[in-house]
């Protein structure tokens, strides 16, 4: 193996560490909110938007890919803000249903109308051709790391 192949591991490193440090991953959004309580809206209405009208917990938990015990944590700091409502399935008391207040289907509204915009405009940046290059290698990365983290 050459050693001009692996010269720029150091760089690699750096670039994972600033979008780790990157300030647009951890500071509060609209009305206060965490960036995964505005994810929590958005998978909301999205889901609502295929037809499910009434969301779980569970289903949740499996498209935002984080555990049960952290939905609940979210969904009751969105509850007391007045941004989701949760009730108790008519056929099955055991499952919790969510739906978005008003207020909060307008905020899930402006932050997937806001995340469109800024991807947009990365696309207008980087051009199509990048754009789809980017999505092919991040795909790969993403892969590989989970690999990676398997067979460690």
């Amino acid at each position: 193996m050459s050693k001009d192949k692996y010269e720029n591991v150091g760089q690699l490193i750096e670039v994972f560490q600033r979008f780790g440090r990157a300030d647009w991953r951890k500071k509060t959004m609209w009305g206060g909110l965490k960036p995964s309580e505005i994810r929590m809206l958005i998978c909301v209405k999205q889901s609502n938007d295929k037809g499910i009208a009434n969301t779980n917990v569970s289903e949740i938990s499996k498209l935002l890919q984080v555990t049960s015990p952290t939905v609940t944590q979210m969904l009751n700091s969105l509850i007391a803000a007045g941004y989701v409502l949760r009730s108790a399935d008519k056929t099955d008391r055991r499952i919790t249903e969510i739906t978005l207040t008003d207020k909060g289907e307008q905020l899930a509204i402006k932050a997937i109308e806001r995340f469109q915009t800024i991807f947009t405009g990365m696309i207008d940046m980087l051009g199509k051709e990048q754009s789809d290059q980017l999505v092919g290698m991040l795909n790969q990365v993403f892969d590989y790391l989970q690999t990676a983290q398997v067979n460690d």
